[in-house]
């Protein structure tokens, strides 16, 4: 079943505690669109936790 991706998805940012299941968006400059990503695993974020790090996170759209 696809993900279903809210109008208020959240911005990744550092120190926020991610549930499972939840959503972020990064802007990729490259491609000038955002990119949704969805949490695999609970944790708190930090630089080497950020989307695309495989073991938090998949991708789930571009918007």
């Amino acid at each position: 079943m696809p993900s279903v991706i809210s109008n208020a998805t959240r911005i990744w940012e550092v120190n926020v505690h991610w549930k499972r299941d939840s959503q972020c968006s990064v802007w990729n400059s490259k491609l000038r669109g955002v990119d949704i990503w969805q949490c695999i695993r609970d944790h708190d974020s930090t630089p080497d936790t950020e989307p695309p790090n495989s073991n938090y996170w998949i991708y789930v759209a571009r918007r």
